[in-house]
């Protein structure tokens, strides 16, 4: 009997997990496998034991972190404590880098048979490189969400391996028109999405702006709706009747069915790109972390699709850019020029056309599975 632990923090990860354990299990039979998690409602229906619930734990930027530090903490020393009582073969560490690095350090002086595997590791490729020094010290494999990243990481001591993105194949497939008609939104109109965020701190700075925003572009354009995303692990309201808000479990129907897309950076800028829906990104937060991300940063960009596509093919609005007036300007000009949107599709192909050669939880699954090799091998279908 085998043993692996997951070890998640976000909603994007226990979804990115559970596709992984679900493809470990078409290749290690149930029967000889035990799989606890810090994770949520996806690993839990792939078959994982939850030791804690990985939804209070979401935070960016320090004084996030720093306001949730007595939680990190104490739950540091209940998992350290129940991974020494647990013993696994393989802890696979998915994205959620702040924590998930100080785990791999201990864990490694703690159990060092175990096998440490990052599934999505940090973008250090784009800010703090220092961390790159630690997954070469102390992971065993590092298995790498975007095209370039095994070169980056190879060259500087880690055991890399591009396996594609996850997010490709977690995307649903939809019938546009009935999405729209199931949303109220007639054929003609045109349909802008708003995702203020999936944490408090970046709705509590965005939600804000891009409201105002809406109120601007409605004086112009009073036939364009509006829809507004809310995340699975937070909840908020507005004082005004439109735009309206999408009950939780509607995000993917949304960034398909929008003409254009208000996005507050992160995965779902990706997940936007793969749907080949125009956005604008948009990011605005407490001012110290803004500061810290100036100095730790290594490119100019922070979207995914620019960073993929190596250009600004979507516009970002970076904290004091961030501006209901900015995001109002560029959407009018897309509005008078249809033409501009349609070019922004063609690019948004590019995109994907760049990683849509693996499928990420078959590749990383064989990965791991190459790390236990006592294990009879199935074929993957």
């Amino acid at each position: 009997m085998k043993k692996i632990f997951f070890l998640t923090g976000e909603t994007s990860g226990d979804m990115h997990g559970a596709s992984l354990l679900s493809e470990l299990y078409k290749i290690i039979p149930k029967d000889q496998l035990i799989v606890k998690a810090i994770g949520g409602n996806y690993l839990q229906n792939a078959g994982a034991d939850i030791f804690f619930d990985s939804k209070y734990l979401a935070s960016m930027g320090l004084t996030e972190v720093i306001s949730k530090l007595s939680l990190y903490l104490n739950l540091e020393r209940e998992l350290l404590f129940q991974l020494s009582v647990f013993r696994p073969d393989v802890l696979i560490l998915v994205d959620f880098p702040g924590f998930n690095l100080r785990i791999a350090k201990k864990v490694k002086k703690l159990l060092p048979e175990t096998k440490i595997v990052y599934y999505l590791p940090p973008q250090v490729w784009a800010w703090n490189t220092g961390r790159t020094k630690i997954l070469a010290k102390y992971c065993d494999l590092v298995l790498c969400g975007l095209p370039f990243e095994e070169e980056f990481h190879r060259n500087r001591g880690v055991n890399a391996f591009y396996v594609g993105n996850p997010i490709l194949y977690e995307l649903e497939k939809f019938d546009r028109e009935k999405v729209r008609n199931e949303f109220g939104i007639n054929k003609e109109d045109m349909l802008i999405g708003l995702f203020p965020g999936s944490r408090k701190s970046e709705i509590h700075f965005m939600l804000s702006v891009l409201l105002k925003a809406c109120e601007l572009l409605q004086k112009t354009f009073p036939k364009v709706k509006f829809l507004i995303a809310q995340a699975p692990n937070v909840t908020f309201e507005c004082e005004i009747l439109e735009p309206r808000i999408l009950p939780p479990g509607n995000n993917h129907k949304l960034l398909y069915a929008s003409d254009i897309l208000w996005l507050t950076s992160g995965t779902v800028t990706l997940e936007a790109a793969l749907y080949e829906t125009p956005m604008i990104l948009g990011y605005r937060g407490n001012q110290i972390n803004y500061l810290l991300y100036l100095f730790l940063k290594r490119v100019n960009m922070i979207g995914l699709p620019n960073i993929i596509a190596g250009e600004k093919i979507v516009p970002e609005l970076i904290q004091n850019e961030a501006t209901a007036q900015n995001y109002y300007e560029i959407t009018k000009k897309w509005l008078e020029n249809p033409q501009q949107l349609e070019k922004i599709k063609d690019l948004l192909k590019t995109v994907k056309e760049r990683i849509t050669d693996k499928n990420a939880s078959k590749e990383a699954a064989l990965r791991i599975r190459e790390l236990i090799p006592e294990y009879k091998v199935l074929v993957l279908k």
